[in-house]
């Protein structure tokens, strides 16, 4: 009864174990049903391939499995269970009923232990197996005082079957509850009808979908757009193999893509699929089988970041509609169809252009050096000037976004973000930089502990284009500074290195802080006036598909608005 214990927490749990049961069988069509939230009586049917009958009386037997057929079989497990821990744990703590016949034979059985007492009959039914379960913890007391009530076993049970039931998307399951449907999960060709399923068509509208793929593994799932966050971490999902796991890192190496975007308190929806092959996983780990080990957690763990930075590298298309609840139409004949779920990278015909953007992948001059400068309220001469075949750049609004016109599609791009991304990514791959000699060399003035530290790192700063010296105890002269930076903004930079030195000890990722700090502090930023040719060489970049489209923080600088969208808006 202690091992029962273990593996048995509550009625959610022997749903758990009889419909991965189920599962193992081959069952293409599951049936639970439940009475009092479990407590009274629990019921799963299935299509299996069944049980022979000559292994029924072994199949509430401890240890016992036909999952297995040779030790070795241990180290690549296929299969949901494989301990032979379920049936007997569950048919010690209740009365227990077995019902099964095997495809392949005539005849099945029925098996029945209540009170102790065990009976075996014939049973000649339909193939596949049912288990009826009733009277749970009727010998455990201590453990029926401390479930909770109804309400919360049954929502325990309702999410262990959406989440089992989510992987499984080709088998059908259906869930009743005193007499009353609650759900009908009818087959699906794939994961983002079972999505659309279970937690409704609006949900999988917000997300995005996409994999990579390794010589060892496969990652693939469901992220949330950057305008469709949470207050909580309860819809963050993660499935080794179609089996649920509980990692108390997925949230944390999901909120690191989202760093910039996810604020606040707000949280991404994620639905996470890694699929190995079962040599390189043990998942004989917990008695509930929630935990598994991984032949290398870190590199798991870095296909998880990856694959949520992939998700957020792309246009973001979002609808005029996505706040339709506040909006309301007296005219049930519109149209109102669904918004397309993915979008791909745009492809662009535009020519790099030789301009100051190009100059900064290679040891540039300082950015936007040119007289001639294009304001936010001077957009004739440029709307008219087409980027390309199918671009054209309409303006730029609130001092902050690039308006293009493409085809059906309005692109809104955050210059200072995307410049930003331009920046630490030239800076990241030259490490590199033009100088200059201040005319006036600057005194910055700091802490004794600060001024030995940035002696002691000098050849640092001189790596990055300053050159830098002892001016008193309590400060230091800057000489010399990369060419693309600002001098009113030295000062800011120099301390932030600083910090980021003393924070940050893996080397490449110091480089990454150093570059970010210096992308954000040098690119152009709202309501700075910009030249034609900046313009156009900045969304020849934004759109070669070369550049992740989301500033070094995270924060996305491309969104695309359909033109379905605003006929659907006037209702055209």
């Amino acid at each position: 009864m202690i091992a029962a214990g273990e593996v048995i927490e509550g009625p959610f749990s022997v749903v758990k174990e009889l419909v991965e049961n189920s599962l193992d069988a081959g069952a293409e069509d599951i049936r639970i049903s439940v009475e009092e939230s479990g407590l009274k009586k629990i019921i799963v049917r299935d299509n299996g391939s069944g049980i022979l009958r000559e292994d029924i009386p072994l199949a509430i037997r401890e240890h016992a499995t036909s999952k297995l057929q040779r030790p070795e079989d241990l180290s690549c497990v296929k299969t949901f269970g494989f301990r032979g821990e379920a049936l007997s744990s569950i048919s010690s703590v209740s009365d227990f009923v077995l019902i099964s016949r095997s495809k392949d034979e005539p005849l099945g059985a029925r098996l029945e232990l209540k009170g102790g007492q065990l009976s075996i009959s014939d049973y000649a039914g339909e193939s596949g197996t049912t288990v009826i379960v009733e009277n749970l913890f009727y010998n455990i007391p201590a453990r029926k005082k401390f479930l909770k009530n109804f309400k919360t076993e049954q929502r325990n049970i309702r999410e262990t079957i959406q989440k089992i039931a989510l992987a499984s998307y080709n088998v059908e399951f259906s869930f009743d509850s005193d007499s009353k449907r609650e759900f009908t999960f009818k087959k699906c060709n794939d994961l983002s009808q079972r999505l659309g399923q279970i937690f409704g068509q609006n949900i999988l509208n917000h997300l995005y979908f996409d994999e990579l793929v390794d010589l060892k593994v496969k990652i693939y799932g469901f992220f949330s757009r950057p305008d469709f966050l949470r207050g909580t971490r309860d819809m963050q999902f993660l499935y080794v193999n179609g089996r649920p796991i509980d990692y108390k890192f997925l949230s944390y190496h999901i909120g690191r893509a989202y760093e910039g975007i996810a604020i606040g308190g707000k949280y991404p929806v994620a639905f996470v699929f890694i699929d190995i092959p079962p040599e390189l996983i043990d998942v004989n780990v917990h008695p509930a089988k929630k935990e598994v080990r991984l032949f290398d957690w870190k590199y798991i763990d870095s296909l998880i970041y990856s694959l949520a930075s992939k998700v957020l590298d792309r246009s973001h298309v979002f609808s005029a509609f996505d706040l339709k609840d506040e909006i309301t139409t007296n005219n049930p004949s519109i149209d109102h169809q669904e918004d397309e779920l993915f979008q791909k990278n745009f492809t662009s015909k535009i020519e790099p252009h030789n301009s100051i953007y190009n100059k900064a992948e290679e040891k540039s001059d300082r950015l936007f050096e040119t007289s001639e400068t294009f304001s936010p309220q001077d957009i004739g001469g440029l709307s008219k000037q087409p980027l390309s075949d199918s671009k054209r750049v309409i303006g730029i609004v609130f001092g902050t976004y690039i308006l293009v016109e493409e085809n059906d599609n309005l692109h809104f791009i955050d210059f200072h973000a995307a410049h930003e991304r331009m920046l630490y990514n030239s800076i990241l791959k030259n490490m590199e930089f033009d100088t200059e000699d201040l005319l006036f060399p600057l005194e910055i003035e700091m802490t004794s502990n600060d001024v030995n530290f940035v002696m002691q790192q000098r050849n640092f700063f001189c790596n990055y284009g300053f050159d830098i010296d002892e001016f008193s105890e309590s400060s230091v002269v800057v000489r010399t500074m990369p060419s693309f930076i600002d001098s009113a903004k030295i000062e800011i930079l120099i301390k932030n290195m600083i910090d980021n030195l003393r924070e940050e000890n893996d080397n490449i990722k110091l480089k990454e802080e150093i570059a970010a700090s210096l992308a954000c502090h040098c690119a152009k930023r709202s309501g700075d006036s910009l030249n034609q040719e900046d313009i156009k060489a900045l969304l020849s970049k934004v759109f070669s598909g070369d550049l992740e489209l989301r500033c070094p923080h995270g924060r996305p600088f491309l969104f695309t608005l359909n033109k379905k969208d605003f006929e659907r808006m006037f209702k055209r």
